[in-house]
């Protein structure tokens, strides 16, 4: 059973509830109306009675009177000194004894009250037929048999037809929700992402997980097409080295040389691993602990000069320098960094500068080389990109995964190229707050 359906019947219903409660305290109050009125009528009978009454002496010894001008509905019996002087024919099977008052008795509404008949006081009995007050209530059911299941099916229908209107919006989320599906494109826009209700914040609620479903979907092709781009090379380099040691003899030396090389090819791969699972991480949420900036890159400048005498390299530090990080991440970002320079800076000097600056903490590596095209600044952080003329090698990853990590703590990256030649790369971090 659809929403829809559920809903008419659910607001059918509640209807048919209404109207038989309303029914109910209706009948409860037109029943007591109309006994009252009931009560009211007898009681104007009275005088009336007394009148004919009067105008009919009669002796003691006579039979009793036969009453004649009331309505046909109603029967009297009077009673004075134990006798009944005037009854009407059909007077029903009353006790003659009965105290004053108004009661229902032997199916009649009967009021028993006090006349003046001769000058003596008597009991008058008047029985009113109770159907003057059933007919009317009879009426009424019979009236409401018919006015409940017509009001519950024109409300069904009418909510049938509004929640129809109402759930429309969802019909076209879905059918655009089930092409983005079939279609693969998880960033199509969808409709009703602009409403101020439920549905539309639910439409939101489904392009938003679209769209993280989507990047999810761009890094893990990143990932194999990273994967089975990049590891292609060094697997094909190592096959070829061992087998050219297993082709023919070899001396202890070749051997020693070939495993070396073997050795280089699988520290490339690794370096290769490690750079797709962080890039594979994507921006996550980082330890937020105080982590010195400037421990942690004088600790990744001795690593690079140990690696590359060759190349001079700067390392100064001034100020506060304590950021809210993950020391882990952001030993990866200085030394990706620190080795892009080495790497493409052919040799120029370099400098590593982390200094307090304006309530952040500014991370500046920069380098002496030829630096890189102006309209290609923009794009070195894309995955697998790379400026081959100028700063050719690695496998473009290395600056993908700085950027990654400088947005998983909030820091700003900024990439230019320096008036005397060479890229100067700007981080910006946000202070830890002192204690």
């Amino acid at each position: 059973m659809t929403i829809r359906t559920r809903l008419a019947l659910g607001v059918a219903l509640q209807t048919a509830a209404v109207i038989l409660v309303v029914a109910a305290v209706q009948f409860l109050a037109l029943r007591s109306f109309l006994a009252l009125a009931e009560y009211e009528r007898l009681e104007m009978l009275i005088p009336r009675l007394e009148q004919e009454l009067a105008a009919r002496p009669q002796s003691p010894a006579a039979p009793p009177l036969e009453i004649t001008t009331l309505p046909r509905n109603v029967d009297v019996r009077v009673v004075q000194g134990g006798q009944v002087v005037a009854v009407t024919e059909n007077f029903p099977p009353i006790p003659v004894d009965l105290p004053p008052g108004y009661a229902p008795r032997a199916g009649h509404d009967v009021l028993v009250a006090t006349v003046t008949l001769r000058g003596r006081a008597a009991t008058a009995q008047l029985a009113s037929d109770v159907l003057g007050v059933v007919n009317p209530l009879r009426a009424y059911l019979r009236a409401l048999a018919v006015t409940v299941p017509t009001a519950a099916a024109l409300v069904a229908l009418l909510s049938f037809v509004l929640a129809g209107r109402l759930l429309r919006p969802l019909d076209r989320l879905q059918a655009a929700a089930a092409r983005v599906g079939l279609g693969g494109d998880l960033r199509s826009p969808l409709p009703g992402v602009g409403r101020n209700d439920e549905l539309g914040r639910l439409a939101g609620a489904l392009q938003g997980s679209f769209a993280q479903l989507a990047e999810v979907r761009e890094r893990e092709e990143e990932f194999t097409r990273a994967a089975a781009h990049d590891l292609r090379s060094p697997l094909a380099a190592l096959k070829t080295r061992l087998q050219g040691s297993l082709a023919g003899p070899r001396s202890a030396a070749e051997l020693r040389e070939d495993i070396t090389e073997a050795l280089s090819d699988v520290e490339r791969m690794r370096r290769l691993t490690e750079h797709l699972l962080l890039l594979a991480q994507g921006v996550r949420e980082v330890a937020r602990l105080p982590v010195d900036l400037a421990r942690v890159a004088g600790e990744a400048v001795d690593r690079a000069r140990e690696a590359a005498p060759d190349v001079p390299l700067d390392f100064e530090t001034r100020g506060e320098t304590t950021v809210p990080g993950d020391e882990a991440l952001l030993t990866h970002l200085l030394e990706n960094l620190i080795g892009n320079g080495v790497r493409h800076g052919r040799g120029a000097p370099m400098r590593v500068r982390v200094a307090e600056q304006g309530g952040l903490v500014c991370l500046a590596v920069e380098d002496a080389g030829p630096g890189v095209p102006e309209a290609v600044l923009t794009r070195l952080t894309e995955p697998f990109y790379q400026v081959e003329a100028a700063r050719g090698g690695g496998n473009g990853l290395g600056l993908a995964i700085v950027r990654r990590v400088a947005e998983a703590h909030g820091a700003l990256l900024h990439f230019e190229n320096q008036p005397a030649g060479g890229l100067l790369v700007t981080i910006e971090f946000p202070r830890a707050p002192t204690a």
